[in-house]
């Protein structure tokens, strides 16, 4: 909830989490818990708190959990659910219409893409997508299984109940 006193603050949701707009002051609650896990686990958590720069390792598990709740709630088949397909194919011209036909046919919708010329045989296109579960996940078997497709890695994620839609 973000309020203050009598006044109500702007906010904006989040995956899941209310965050207020710039200029708010709001007080989150932070609960401690306590974890047991192997050394080596551990071990391997630190490394990657210092490889990606978190202060510590506390934000680096709120990163984690948030990602986590995020994909659960994925596969939980809610509506507005939203996706990228990372791609990296073959650049020839038979291939690129065939992607095209893949995308325009599908069920799910494709808000935009970028591509990208790696070397001279091979692009990388991005697909960010929304729709349901079920045909974001055709899409992303259909594109994947298409010969000369050396890679497809679909991340998929759900933003909760932040139902407003934004566009420009």
């Amino acid at each position: 909830m973000c309020s203050s006193g009598s006044d109500t603050l702007k906010c904006v949701t989040f995956l899941g989490i209310v965050l207020p707009l710039q200029g708010t002051r709001v007080t989150l609650t932070i609960k401690r818990f306590g974890v047991s896990v192997p050394k080596e686990l551990l071990d391997r958590f630190d490394g990657l708190v210092e490889t990606k720069g978190y202060v510590g390792r506390s934000e680096a598990i709120r990163d984690a959990m948030r990602a986590y709740i995020s994909q659960c709630d994925w596969e939980s088949d809610q509506k507005g659910n939203h996706a990228t397909l990372s791609v990296v194919y073959q650049h020839k011209p038979r291939l690129m219409a065939e992607l095209i036909g893949a995308q325009h046919d599908a069920e799910a919708h494709v808000i935009s893409t970028v591509h990208i010329h790696l070397t001279h045989s091979h692009c990388l296109e991005v697909l960010v997508m929304e729709g349901d579960k079920a045909d974001i996940e055709k899409l992303a078997n259909k594109i994947g299984g298409l010969s000369g497709v050396e890679f497809a890695r679909l991340f998929a994620f759900s933003l909760g109940e932040d139902k407003d839609h934004h566009s420009h």
